[in-house]
């Protein structure tokens, strides 16, 4: 049973776990070239390889961390780590998306200290800021401004002068950019916030084998997991209440802008998803279903791993 090893894990399961990254990230290996699985058109293969194994294990890592250190989930573990793993499955080759998921991270962890603070003004400017300095990469994220006061309304803290020191924060990059790009007389680059278009995603009938599994599997995770969430979130305690509600929002907000703005940006609904299926995992009484569920999620995304040129 895997996840009694992942809850209060002991020093040996937390180096497992760092090998573990390095094993995951490098699986499709087994059965195809580092060229072809690891192509980018301006980085090389190995550089691609390392950026995905150091990304997969100090983003895990850090989602874990802050989690278990904010209280949302009380018990220490590992769990919500090794679910972030499996669920980027998917993600393989995307370097941009690793960088911003890390920008992210320190984005929703202001938000989240902004929990009971008198004047959090600091922490939703900073939030704002890097939401700025992300869209230049995906400029869809720019809607997760809506997160910022939807936190702000779960936390009770919210007031003009926050909604002013989101606007403020999010504009200061730009205005080091306009300033930048006058004094280089560079061509002037605006992130498409609103360039709405409906992605093509794979229907059922063109996945492969390998993805159908790993979808069903996954699919039957989120709904016990959210089943599990909203049967025992009143009972939680104020803090961690408020919190999954804007967790909620964060995958609502992020599935919307993934339907809007392409298939990549369901990378970043992996975030909130970890911390609602890890929430299911650590606190469920039913531990073999749990543990059931966990172990076809491992032994699918390994199979998917193995099969993911053909899912690309």
């Amino acid at each position: 049973m895997l996840l009694k090893h992942l809850i209060n894990p002991k020093p040996s399961i937390i180096v497992f776990f760092g090998f573990f990254c390095v094993f995951f990230s490098a699986f499709p290996l087994v059965q195809f070239d580092i060229g072809i699985v690891f192509n980018h058109p301006y980085l090389h293969p190995l550089i691609v390889l390392f950026l995905s194994i150091a990304s997969l294990f100090f983003l895990s890592t850090g989602i874990n961390n802050m989690i278990y250190e904010k209280n949302i989930i009380r018990k220490e573990n590992l769990v919500v780590g090794f679910v972030f793993i499996l669920l980027s499955s998917p993600f393989i080759n995307i370097p941009e998306a690793w960088i911003s998921f890390f920008l992210l991270l320190f984005a929703f962890n202001f938000l989240l200290e902004s929990y009971q603070k008198e004047l959090p003004f600091s922490q939703f400017y900073n939030a704002s800021m890097i939401l700025a300095i992300i869209t230049f990469l995906f400029p869809g994220l720019f809607w997760l401004l809506f997160l910022l006061i939807i936190g702000g309304i779960s936390y009770s803290n919210i007031n003009w002068r926050i909604i002013c020191t989101i606007i403020l924060g999010f504009a200061t990059p730009f205005l080091f950019y306009f300033v930048f790009v006058f004094l280089i007389e560079l061509p002037l680059r605006i992130p498409e916030f609103f360039n709405f278009s409906w992605p093509r995603f794979l229907s059922f009938k063109e996945t492969d084998l390998s993805q159908k599994i790993w979808l069903a599997i996954f699919l039957l995770v989120v709904m016990f997991s959210f089943f599990e969430l909203f049967s025992w979130l009143y009972k939680k305690s104020i803090k961690s209440r408020r919190t999954f509600i804007t967790i909620i929002w964060f995958f609502i907000i992020t599935i919307l802008i993934s339907i809007s703005f392409g298939w990549k940006y369901l990378y970043f609904s992996t975030l909130p998803l970890s911390i609602i299926i890890g929430n299911y995992f650590v606190y469920t009484k039913k531990k073999r279903i749990a543990n059931g569920l966990f172990f076809l999620l491992v032994i699918s995304s390994f199979y998917y791993k193995y099969m993911i040129i053909f899912n690309m």
